[in-house]
């Protein structure tokens, strides 16, 4: 039934007639309106309905759809009509809904009639069966939105920023996510690693993380988070007020994760690669949360921790060609306003390609 019903898209024809008061029968229904069938304000139906209506929420369901226009009755907590609503569409209907006076109550006339894809009529007997249509279409498209964020998830990387402009702790710190739902989070160039879930409370969204190892970083982040998926594959967490912007990012130069720079080989199995250090520099400063390199300033690249710390000996910025498959090599970056210099020690690996 869950298939069929998506596979349609449900779209619900609601026909509801306009009655008076005088048209009751003990009480028990108000023209083709079973009172039995009243949805109250309150309660789980009468937001799902709202939730099918509401085309501006994050919470909006898809998978069904309302053919207008349709006229709907509202009853008061006595079971007598108060108004009748003219609904002609989503909007509208949102409007109206969201206008439904507290104790209230909607009537729908049932069956509902659709016809699926295959051409099979599909019917609604009444509310519990309209909410179990609604119910499932719901858990169909949960699914959906759980794998889509998966595979969205696990394609290139995510790359961190914080909507506080005056908070940098994990700004540019990327995650990494695999197939079987493990994490790699590199945050100034330290690796961590985790598990990630995606699933739903309720009809929300939501990621856990969980970091394997206990630090500071980890308590930041293990955590329940409201997920938000956005246009441009762009994607929101929060935590109470903690809000982080994640923005997928597929191209390897554009982000940066540890101070480890890698190489094909010149010639299979030589082990000898040629680096370009100045290639590096955007990333060296970015991971260690420097600031931009001005004329007056000077990065250099030495063999030794010797050589930096004397100014000796520096290494070309456009082409050094290693002496072993890994080797460590020292940045120095002489800020012209710090009498003080900056010593980064990086790895440089040599690999088959």
């Amino acid at each position: 039934m869950k298939e069929k019903i998506l596979k349609a898209g449900l779209c619900i024809f609601i026909i509801i007639a306009t009655f008076s008061c005088s048209d009751l029968d003990d009480n028990e229904e108000v023209g083709t309106v079973d009172l039995v069938n009243l949805i109250e304000k309150e309660s789980e139906l009468f937001d799902l309905i709202s939730r099918v209506a509401d085309e501006d929420s994050d919470k909006e369901i898809t998978c069904i759809k309302f053919i207008y226009t349709f006229t709907m009755l509202e009853f008061n907590s006595d079971a007598e009509v108060v108004a009748q609503h003219v609904v002609a569409s989503d909007v509208q209907f949102s409007t109206i809904l969201d206008g439904i006076a507290d104790g209230n109550s909607i009537g729908i006339s049932f069956p509902i009639q659709s016809e699926l894809e295959s051409g099979e009529e599909f019917l609604i007997q009444n509310k519990d069966e309209l909410k179990q249509a609604i119910d499932d279409c719901v858990l169909v498209q949960q699914t959906q939105i759980a794998g889509n964020c998966r595979q969205l998830l696990q394609e290139c990387v995510w790359v961190v920023s914080h909507d506080d402009e005056d908070e940098d702790t994990y700004e540019n710190a990327v995650f990494d996510v695999a197939d079987d739902g493990t994490f790699k989070f590199y945050n100034n160039g330290e690796l961590f690693e985790g598990t990630w879930i995606v699933y739903f409370i309720e009809y929300e969204l939501h990621i856990n993380i969980a970091f394997d190892e206990p630090s500071e970083t980890a308590d930041d982040w293990s955590s329940d988070w409201k997920t938000v998926i956005q246009p441009d594959n762009i994607m929101t967490l929060t935590n109470n007020d903690i809000v982080f912007t994640f923005t997928q990012e597929c191209e390897e130069e554009n982000y940066c994760t540890e101070l480890v720079f890698i190489e094909c080989e010149n010639i299979d199995g030589s082990e000898i690669s040629e680096f370009a250090f100045e290639e590096y520099i955007p990333c060296i400063l970015e991971i260690k949360d420097l600031d931009e390199l001005t004329n007056a300033d000077t990065i250099a690249f030495y063999i030794s921790e010797d050589d930096a710390n004397n100014q000796t000996n520096p290494l070309p910025l456009n082409s050094y060609q290693n002496t072993s498959s890994v080797e460590i090599i020292y940045v120095r970056i002489d800020y012209a306003m710090s009498t003080e210099f900056i010593l980064i020690p990086i790895e440089i690996q040599s690999i088959s390609c």
